[in-house]
């Protein structure tokens, strides 16, 4: 569906936006969260549920900020349309480029904050497999129940990849990510705190 800047669909989707970022900023806090464990744990069963528990976080993470930087796609061209997954591969690999020459830009000219890395931390471009690489993982760990999922690595995904998917999420966070103050209102999303209210759940008993 086409749509203009300024108009109910566009508020309607900076909303969704707003609610999509949101998840993908708590599941990487979660993700610091376990992996700050993973040192201090004392047993094999402890390490497997830490484990679980990162890449439950992480997939979300990747999931999340897939799903946004689509959202943010269809805002850009002003069209809610699904994009083919090719289409989308572009759209990324096209997005995460520019962001990374941004960076080593800022880098070359001296601009960049202090805490940035040096430039030999980035390429000159990005993997060629980089947006499909992201969008099979995407699905495959987080989207779809396969017999893949077993096997593919996220170990690896994570050690090619992750400066690739942290630097679009450290760029939105200005502006689509939680702010010191009110939490903002979501309209239905957040309207949900009022049935729950009114109609809270059975809690889980047990059969003993």
């Amino acid at each position: 569906m086409k749509f203009k800047p300024g108009d109910p669909i566009d508020h309607d989707l900076c909303t969704a936006l707003k609610h999509e970022f949101l998840r993908c900023e708590d599941a990487f806090r979660d993700c610091e969260v376990y992996v700050s464990k993973t040192a201090a744990s004392s047993s094999q069963t402890e390490n497997f549920l830490i484990a679980y528990k990162a890449y439950n976080a992480y997939s979300r993470f990747i999931h999340h900020l897939y799903e946004f930087i689509l959202g943010a796609i269809a805002r850009e061209t002003g069209d809610t349309t699904q994009l083919e997954a090719n289409e989308a591969e572009r759209h990324i690999a096209a997005h995460a480029q520019r962001i990374l020459t941004g960076r080593r830009q800022a880098i070359l000219k001296g601009t960049a904050p202090v805490w940035e890395n040096d430039i030999s931390y980035y390429p000159e471009k990005i993997p060629a497999d980089f947006a499909k690489e992201f969008r099979q993982f995407r699905n495959q760990s987080f989207g779809h129940v396969t017999h893949r999922r077993s096997t593919i690595s996220m170990s690896d995904f994570y050690a090619k990849y992750h400066k690739y998917v942290h630097m679009p999420y450290w760029n939105c966070r200005g502006s689509w990510g939680l702010r010191e103050g009110d939490f903002p209102d979501l309209k239905e999303i957040t309207k949900f705190s009022f049935l729950i209210k009114s109609s809270p759940p059975r809690p889980e008993t047990s059969d003993e």
